[in-house]
């Protein structure tokens, strides 16, 4: 064999042991893989898509620093974040959010922050008070994945504004009321797990409805009506003509959910829903928690914020209490068979409360008490349709003469076989 063939051997012997060596070595000189399990699910209606940390680091991030402020005046969380612009991981997955569209992003903890559209895509004005919003997946050089310290806070939303510290000021003026809690920090979700858009869930105004428990008192603001479990039903009422009113699609939560916001109520507690013009309407709790027969009959009592595609404040008549029965008609055998015989009229309609502005729980007052009315001209016997009619009068200021009847013999809920 040729002297130099043998040198040409020797080096690609020598080359394949060094090259196996390497191969060897290489995993103890690499970084550790990214963790696969962990990932943040991004969600839009039916569209489900998972980015993993690692890509989060390809899509173009931001690097800033940032603070923010808690409730106690307290600044926290000081350093070096980097990680894409909420809109840029909403792009990434395909998806465009418009000015009526809410993100919700959750924690691991089940802690949820909602963001408007002007806090994913700020104009001017607001940018200037929060800066860009970002998921940060690094913190002071550290991951979530960093060993043997990682970040136990990441992934997690950061607010990046110019002076470098989002304080409950800025928090107050780039917020929502009804997401504001007076902390900058609690716009800040940490160990984030999923993003979600809903559509059509966001508008703008202040206002709101009193919930009132006694003492107590919470407000739910129209728009946080939306972000509730909603049940979607068509329906239509009755009134004491026997005339169909307002047939459509009526969208919003449950009574029940609203009512407990603020506590809960039992079989001897009434749940009275004011409008905006004084009037009001009384429901039992087997309204709101109906048993079988009486669901099948009344079907759900909700809170509507929408009817037929137009949402408050465009639709006049919400938000409006509203039976959603099977057979999509409210009608007024429905309304007298689950309905206090106190409390009802002659009409199917007159239970449906229309511009609701207060909630109220008034405990132990069922079954009611008897009737006051007036006016004292009227004389045995006395007519279903004078009585209404007296009410009414009472109701509109126009009697003086206070006169207590017993309206039914029984208070009870005549009970459906």
């Amino acid at each position: 064999m040729r002297r130099d063939m043998k040198i040409g051997l020797a080096i690609v012997a020598a080359a394949i042991i060094i090259a196996g060596g390497t191969l060897i070595l290489l995993p103890y000189f690499l970084p550790p893989p990214p963790d696969t399990s962990r990932s943040i699910t991004v969600i839009d209606g039916d569209v489900e898509v998972n980015f993993t940390l690692n890509q989060l680091a390809l899509m173009n991030p931001l690097q800033g620093n940032s603070s923010y402020q808690n409730q106690y005046m307290n600044w926290g969380g000081t350093g070096t974040y980097i990680g894409p612009r909420l809109s840029t991981l909403l792009e990434s997955a395909n998806i465009i959010i418009g000015e009526n569209d809410t993100v919700k992003v959750s924690a691991s903890d089940g802690f949820a922050q909602y963001y408007a559209y002007y806090n994913v895509y700020p104009n001017t004005s607001i940018h200037n008070i929060q800066g860009d919003l970002i998921l940060a997946y690094s913190y002071n050089g550290t991951t979530p994945d960093s060993s043997p310290n990682p970040w136990q806070d990441g992934p997690r939303t950061v607010f990046l504004p110019s002076d470098l510290g989002y304080s409950v000021d800025d928090a107050n003026q780039t917020t929502h009321p009804a997401w504001f809690f007076g902390s900058g920090g609690g716009r800040w979700v940490r160990n984030v797990v999923k993003i979600e858009v809903l559509r059509d869930t966001y508008f703008g105004g202040l206002n709101y409805i009193r919930l009132i428990n006694g003492e107590e008192e919470e407000r739910v603001y129209w728009l946080e009506l939306a972000l509730m479990d909603n049940l979607q039903g068509v329906s239509v009422y009755q009134n004491k003509f026997g005339n169909w009113r307002d047939y459509g699609t009526y969208i919003g939560p449950l009574l029940s959910d609203i009512v407990e916001i603020i506590g809960t109520i039992d079989q001897n507690d009434v749940v009275r829903v004011n409008a905006s013009d004084g009037y009001s309407v009384s429901y039992a709790y087997y309204n709101l928690y109906p048993n079988t027969s009486i669901y099948n009959i009344q079907g759900d009592l909700i809170l509507a914020y929408s009817f037929n595609g137009t949402k408050i404040p465009d639709w006049a008549d919400g938000p409006r209490t509203a039976f959603l029965p099977s057979d999509e008609a409210y009608n007024n055998t429905d309304a007298e068979l689950t309905t206090h015989p106190s409390w009802f009229f002659g009409s199917a309609g007159a239970r449906w409360t229309r511009n609701v502005i207060t909630i109220e729980i008034l405990s132990d007052t069922y079954p009611p008490t008897s009737r006051t009315i007036t006016p004292t001209e009227l004389k045995p016997p006395i007519s279903y349709s004078a009585i209404e009619a007296t009410f009414s009068d009472l109701y509109m200021g126009k009697s003086s003469h206070l006169l207590t009847i017993d309206v039914v013999p029984t208070l009870k809920l005549r009970e459906v076989p």
